[in-house]
């Protein structure tokens, strides 16, 4: 079985380069706006929109016009980046490459939230969040792994930015500040806990790390459109459920405001300095 997975990662890998030199060959870099590409290796849950999200605020403050591009395929995280940002214009791509030659000059700052495998895209700065899972070789690349590409694939990268406690002193630590629903109540000692996000796993870490005993895991496809129907389900059953921030901007104002659905905070803190 372990064969095959390989097999499969081999294959993922031949497709991966092949995409790689017919179609994202480096271009010309952007000559007014600067752009900051965040990243990882990994196929999702690295917190990439979070710290996208932080960095905007931060540019903010210091009276810069900042621009974030996502993925029109990931509307959760325009829509959640829309409403935290709301100084920042949010662009929803299929062509981040396009957009940013399309906007350079118009802002200051373009942040390219999960841009990292657009190799078209020429940063002055490269962001990876680097977490536990190594893309070290093909063993860790998906499906046999947690990886889409390796370490290699990204000489450019100009600052890595270690996450989570799996490292001695890290410079990013994720975890959940509060949960509450719409009306205010903060969330009991048990629960439904409910996502469709690149790593549940690591959100089901976080809120027993908060202190929530989960009764049941539910695991939706990252991006999932089908997200609130299958929730409406859930909520048949009378218990409380707690969803991510991200999963909340897929849901309709009306079913926001059901008193069971509770919403799980993130933080994001930086614990050591650095300069773009």
């Amino acid at each position: 079985m372990d064969f095959l997975w390989v097999l499969f990662a081999l294959i993922y890998r031949f497709f991966y380069k092949m995409n790689r030199f017919v179609f994202l060959r480096p271009q010309k870099p952007l000559q007014k706006s600067k752009l900051i590409i965040i990243g990882s290796y990994l196929m999702g849950g690295a917190g990439k929109t979070p710290f996208t999200l932080y960095l905007a605020k931060s540019f903010l403050k210091e009276n810069f016009t900042v621009a974030i591009l996502c993925h029109s395929k990931a509307m959760d995280e325009y829509e959640w980046l829309q409403q935290e940002a709301l100084d920042a214009k949010v662009f929803s791509t299929k062509n981040r490459f396009r957009l940013a030659k399309k906007i350079d000059g118009l802002f200051d700052i373009i942040i390219a939230d999960d841009g990292f495998e657009d190799f078209r895209l020429s940063a002055h700065h490269k962001i990876a969040l680097q977490w536990g899972e190594f893309a070290h070789d093909i063993t860790n690349l998906f499906p046999s792994g947690y990886c889409r590409s390796l370490k290699k694939d990204h000489p450019d990268v100009t600052m890595t930015l270690y996450c989570g406690n799996s490292f001695i002193d890290p410079d990013l630590v994720f975890s959940i500040s509060e949960i509450k629903n719409e009306q205010g109540d903060s969330l009991n000692k048990s629960a439904t806990a409910m996502c469709g996000i690149g790593n549940p796993d690591r959100f089901f870490s976080d809120l027993q790390d908060f202190g929530i005993t989960i009764e049941k895991k539910i695991i939706r496809p990252d991006h999932d459109r089908k997200f609130e129907l299958m929730l409406k389900k859930e909520l048949l059953l009378g218990k409380p459920i707690v969803i991510t921030e991200k999963d909340c901007c897929r849901l309709t104002l009306e079913t926001r405001k059901i008193p069971l659905i509770f919403v799980a905070k993130q933080k994001l803190s930086v614990l050591h300095d650095f300069k773009l």
